[in-house]
Parts: C-alpha cells; sequence; structure tokens
C-alpha cells in the first residue's frame, strides 16, 4: 500500500499525540504519593488537612491516605515488615521514640539535608537524631507538668498557681486536698502519682535517675541504678498511704470528673479541660534533691521508608509536612498535639490561654524518649511500678528484672 507525504504526516501527528496523552498519563500515576497513618480516625481527619493543603499547592501530585489499625507498636512492627518486604508506602506516620530502633537497623532515608535550616523542638530533634544524623521529620510534640484543679485548691486554702517546691510539700498537699467519709470511703484523692501521663520514667528522672546512658554509639541499660531504686520506694510508700491502691479514678478523666485534685497530664489535656469547663492550673512538678523536671517530651513523627518507591517527592512532601506554616495550620484543625516545629510553637504558644503558659516554659527542658521506649516503659517500667502500688511485689526485685530483660533487648537491636 503506498502512503502520501500528507497521510504519513497526519499518522505521525496521531501518534505523537498518543504518546503524549500516554505519557502524561503516566506522569500523573508516577506522581501518587501513599502515606500510611496511625493513631486513629482522628489523625486521619488530621492528616487528610494537611494532604488537602499540600495538594491545593501542588494540583500535579496526589496524596493517598491510608489508615493502619492497631496500637503504636503494632503498626510500628507492620511499618518495618512493610519495609523489609520490599512493599513499603511512600511515607508513613512514626511513633516519634521508634525511630533510632528504625535508623539503627537501616529502614529510615537520613532527612538531615532535607531539613537543613529548620528547627525543632529540643526534645524531638534528639529522638530522631542517630549517630548525629536525622531520620524523621518532628510532627508533634509534647510536655507534661502538674495540673491543679483551682475548685478544690480554694476550699483547702491553697493558692493554685503556686507549685510545690518539694515532693514533701506536694504529699502535704494532697494530705489537705484528700476527701474521706466517716466510714472511710474516698471522694477524692489528692494525688495519685502512679496515675497520670508521667508514668515511671518521669519520677525517675525527677530522682535523678536514668533509664539508659549513652557513650557515642553503645548505650547502657540502667534501670537498676538507685536513683530510680529511690524512685520506686518514693512510689510504694505513697500508694501504702492509700492502702495500696487507686481508690478513686485517676488521671485525666479522673481530674476532669474531680475524684483527683492533683495530676501530672501532658499538653494534650489542656483545649480538652478548658472545653468542658474544668478550672484548672498548670505548673511544675517538683523533684528530688538532686534530681531534674522530669518533663519528658513525646509525639509522632514523618518517616520515609529507605526503599520508597519515589524518594525525591516522598522527601518534598516530608518537608512541608515538618514546615512552620503547615504545622501553624494542623494545629488549628487538631489543638491536641503540639507543632513539633519550634517557630510554629512559639508562634501558636503566643496566643493560647493562661493555662498553657507554665507548660510552654517547659517545652526546653523537656527530655526526648529513649529507644524501645514502648517496650522500656509501656511493656516493662509502668507495669512494674503498678505491682509495687499494689504491693505484689518488691521495687528493687521489679528493677532488676527490667535490667536483664532491656539488656537483651537493647543487644538484639543495638549490638550492645
Amino acid at each position: 500500500m503506498n502512503l502520501t507525504t500528507k497521510t504519513i504526516n497526519r499518522l505521525s501527528s496521531v501518534v505523537l499525540s498518543l504518546v503524549i496523552v500516554l505519557t502524561a498519563t503516566f506522569v500523573v500515576a508516577a506522581e501518587t504519593v501513599t502515606i500510611w497513618v496511625g493513631d486513629g480516625d482522628v489523625r486521619l481527619r488530621e492528616y487528610q488537612a494537611m494532604a488537602d493543603l499540600f495538594m491545593q499547592l501542588n494540583p500535579d501530585i496526589k496524596i493517598e491516605l491510608q489508615l493502619q489499625s492497631g496500637s503504636q507498636g503494632q503498626i510500628m512492627q507492620k511499618l518495618a515488615l512493610a519495609i523489609v518486604g520490599g512493599a513499603p508506602p511512600d511515607l508513613s506516620w512514626v511513633e516519634g521514640s521508634a525511630v533510632l530502633e528504625f535508623a539503627a537497623q537501616g529502614l529510615l532515608m537520613d532527612v538531615t539535608d532535607t531539613l537543613r535550616g529548620m528547627r525543632f523542638a529540643p526534645a524531638d530533634t534528639q529522638e530522631m537524631t542517630y549517630n548525629g544524623r536525622m531520620y524523621a521529620v518532628p510532627y508533634h510534640t509534647a510536655a507534661r507538668g502538674l495540673f491543679k484543679r483551682v475548685d478544690y485548691f480554694e476550699n483547702a486554702g491553697l493558692n493554685p498557681n503556686n507549685d510545690p517546691q518539694t515532693l514533701e510539700q506536694m504529699y502535704e498537699w494532697h494530705l489537705k486536698l484528700t476527701d474521706v467519709t466517716s466510714d472511710g470511703r474516698y471522694n477524692r484523692v489528692g494525688m495519685m502519682p502512679w496515675v497520670g501521663n508521667w508514668g515511671a520514667p518521669g519520677w525517675i528522672w525527677a530522682f535523678g535517675g536514668d533509664l539508659i546512658e549513652v557513650n557515642g554509639s553503645k548505650i547502657k541499660v540502667t534501670a537498676d541504678n538507685p536513683k530510680n531504686l529511690a524512685a520506686f520506694e518514693w512510689i510504694h510508700n505513697w500508694a501504702q498511704s492509700l492502702g495500696n491502691q487507686s481508690p478513686v479514678s485517676g488521671g485525666h478523666t479522673g481530674f476532669l470528673n474531680g475524684t483527683v485534685a492533683m495530676s501530672t497530664e501532658s499538653t494534650s489535656s489542656v483545649n480538652r479541660l478548658l472545653a468542658a469547663n474544668v478550672p484548672f492550673a498548670t505548673g511544675r512538678v517538683p523533684n528530688a534533691p538532686g534530681g531534674r523536671n522530669g518533663t519528658w517530651g513525646g509525639g509522632t513523627a514523618i518517616g520515609v521508608p529507605i526503599n520508597a518507591p519515589n524518594p525525591e517527592l516522598s522527601l518534598r512532601v516530608a518537608k512541608f509536612f515538618g514546615s512552620t506554616e503547615a504545622q501553624i495550620e494542623r494545629f488549628s484543625v487538631a489543638p491536641d498535639t503540639m507543632p513539633a516545629n519550634w517557630e510554629a510553637l512559639l508562634r501558636v504558644g503566643q496566643r493560647l490561654p493562661k493555662e498553657w503558659l507554665p507548660l510552654l516554659d517547659q517545652f526546653p527542658e523537656a527530655r526526648p524518649r529513649i529507644p524501645l521506649w514502648i517496650e522500656y516503659y509501656v511493656n516493662q517500667l509502668n507495669p512494674a511500678m503498678n505491682r509495687v502500688v499494689l504491693g505484689q511485689s518488691k521495687p528493687q526485685e521489679e528493677l532488676m528484672n527490667i535490667q536483664r530483660v532491656m539488656e537483651i533487648r537493647y543487644a538484639e537491636i543495638f549490638g550492645n
């Protein structure tokens, strides 16, 4: 069949058009970013707001969010398996305390250069830094302190705007704020130190103890530190005064309902208490002689798997999630968690109610969580503390058991 020049040109144009269409289709497909999200539907809605903002600014890129079910530890295990199995998402929600563990195993991309010039809360920066390099983008942060019910303080003749200067004074306040019926039932307890968003690590640090010692890349477990034992014995003694029990509901719920007058809580409780019209003030938790402020950080991050399908684009999206303006906008959608971006935190803090201020002042002091935090704190320390409270075991026995367990786990992960 003979083709004229005109016909050849027409066919060439058709082919060229098809190539352009197919190429455009391929580009659109390649510019889709998948992000795994943990922490339930609340966090999913927050991430969706951030994704929508990014897509408005970058209409050629599509972000798909995939909610992951399970606890924080379970999601991190699932992410590790996906990375090792070669099928990771482009980016993922990451429990901040797990970043060093993932970095040590080579599972996350180095984001140091991506974040150059950006500043984050000190605790979160330390949580993301392994051998001098950052391996995730800090996203949420928190600090902790002493929450005081204004109504009960005033009824007891105490000033809620003052903080106890010693652990002994805090115990004296606890006694004044406790309300017991004639038949020995508790209407209200001044404070139960073992209940709240502070935990065994907060008291250990307040007594000058430590959970680990870091020397370069070497990590030594110090669960049996004598000062840690002093903290556990102090908790044991307080629990004995209440019959080795928690006679009322404590923590955020107890503080909200008025069954405790003081509680150690995090910044995540502030807006919820304000919304419920609870009269409260915040401040500092006292420490033992030789100890220091036990407040600690804690938040989540955005991580890029080492084998992410589109690493360059993933790093670009991760940087956006960590940027000042994005984190300020994020706080307006989800004010239960503070921005980890330092500039965003300072700017947001300027317009917050007075109840926030004593907690904001403590952000520079907030300690980072240690590697294997969920295993050490959630699975070991707090259950041990609760057994001590109930009088089921002795403080020294519990801490020695934890020492043995965690020495093995750190050796498995960090090769110590």
